[in-house]
């Protein structure tokens, strides 16, 4: 089928009956600069996030994946690392006040890409299939102690304080004894501060995955040795994260 190209700025391109690309020059639009009104010279504070640690990490990880269908190869993976929950206990009950423990989970998301075996000639090697693929999440979690670079702020909640009252019109039951000096029990007063700290947070500024996959209990074709057929694949994990660990704080600039 010919091609149908049309000389001017609006370009039709005709690749098949099933397909066709458009594309249009665009303009380019000027832009002007724009000046931005700053802070004077002279201290400011700022609130900004402030790094508490910075961390390596090496999780191993072991991991059995069933496919839905029988695999004759592996052709591709393509692996990402999410995390799901980050927590820092800021005290660890120990004699160094510097350090925290940290807990991390998370999960590494899998996407396997196979070739399966559909026919296959008689007498021969050879095989025709379809490539299909399988997404998968390995979850992982871990614990570790962590040393501040600098320090979280925290303020701790006070402790209640209650102001009693003194009354002599106390009664008892009695009434002919003496009358009851003391605390009053109707009226009591009670002051308690509650402070709301900025909450650590955790950044994941690198991952890397590095596994061996292990066929488990594979088909073999004893006609040809080099072809096995498999659903079963154990995986042998290595995941080595970096992560940040920071907290915003009040933080005091110059600005010049």
């Amino acid at each position: 089928m010919a091609d149908n190209i049309e000389n001017t700025n609006d370009f039709e391109v005709v690749v098949d009956t099933c397909a066709t690309v458009n594309s249009k020059v665009q303009s380019l639009t000027e832009q002007t600069p724009v000046k931005p009104d700053v802070i004077k010279s002279g201290s400011v504070f700022v609130k900004v996030p402030v790094v508490l640690a910075e961390v390596n990490l090496t999780i191993p990880v072991e991991a059995t994946i069933t496919l839905d269908r029988e695999a004759i190869e592996i052709k591709r993976i393509k692996k990402n690392v999410y995390l799901t929950q980050s927590r820092i206990i800021p005290f660890s009950q120990d004699s160094c006040k510097d350090n925290g423990i940290l807990f991390i989970a998370g999960f590494i998301r899998k996407n396997i890409e196979y070739a399966t075996k559909s026919c296959s000639t008689k007498g021969s090697s050879n095989i025709c299939g379809d490539i299909r693929h399988c997404t998968v999440e390995v979850p992982f979690n871990f614990t570790t102690r962590v040393d501040f670079i600098r320090e979280p702020i925290f303020e701790k909640n006070t402790t209640p304080r209650e102001v009693e009252f003194f009354t002599d019109k106390n009664k008892s039951c009695d009434a002919c004894a003496d009358p009851v000096i003391g605390k009053n029990p109707c009226e009591d007063s009670i002051q308690f501060t509650e402070f709301f700290n900025e909450k650590p947070f955790t950044e994941l500024v690198r991952a890397d995955v590095t596994e061996v996959d292990i066929q488990t209990n594979p088909e073999l074709n004893c006609k040809s040795p080099t072809e096995r057929s498999f659903t079963k694949l154990t995986e042998k994990i290595i995941v080595n994260l970096t992560l940040k660990l920071l907290q915003k704080q009040q933080v005091k600039l110059t600005a010049l």
